[in-house]
């Protein structure tokens, strides 16, 4: 080998023996992969939803148990009142199902409203930002919480909506897909 390959090879092997000890394989702090955001049923935007249908939420990867606290679903916009129900994981923890106490309202708006800082069983963060606009998603900004966070989403926010579950890094207060069910 010749002197100029030799130097070089010993100028670069710092370089990539510290990109494999740093873990560029995803594990990273910065360059963590992040979890997909796979499907919502119903996407945003959708009309004639069947009352009696659950919503669902996949993922690509098992969600860290508890997750299911930072989903809600409201009757009307984020302002609304929770409908009652119960957000749960299914047994591989990919899928989180919302399942309403009773049939939800015909002809009537829902909002889900998914927390910014869901987390998978690695404490990777989820990727809304991949997939979730192409379902007709949106962030859940302060301004569509009304003003005053305390007070915000018709009393059903206060502290409770706000801190890692719910928090995105975009100081958003993550992701929300409105639906219509059918009249």
């Amino acid at each position: 080998m010749s002197r100029n390959r030799w130097m070089l090879l010993l100028a670069t092997a710092p370089l990539l023996t510290g990109a494999v000890a740093c873990g560029v394989d995803g594990t990273t702090p910065g360059l963590e992969a992040k979890t997909l955001f796979l499907s919502v049923v119903p996407e945003g935007g959708s009309t004639g939803v069947d009352p009696a249908a659950p919503v669902e939420v996949r993922f690509d990867h098992a969600m860290m148990s508890g997750m299911e606290e930072y989903a809600l679903l409201h009757l009307g916009g984020l302002t609304g009142p929770a409908v009652a129900g119960t957000w749960s994981l299914s047994p591989d923890r990919i899928r989180l199902t919302f399942m309403s106490d009773a049939s939800l309202q015909a002809g009537t708006r829902y909002t889900i409203h998914l927390g910014g800082g869901m987390v998978d069983e690695g404490g990777r963060p989820i990727d809304w930002e991949m997939r979730g606009f192409d379902m007709g998603g949106q962030w859940a900004t302060e301004t569509m919480m009304g003003s005053g966070m305390g007070t915000g989403m018709g009393g059903v926010v206060g502290a409770g909506h706000m801190g890692s579950g719910w928090d995105h890094a975009n100081g958003s207060y993550g992701m929300v897909f409105t639906f219509t069910t059918a009249g």
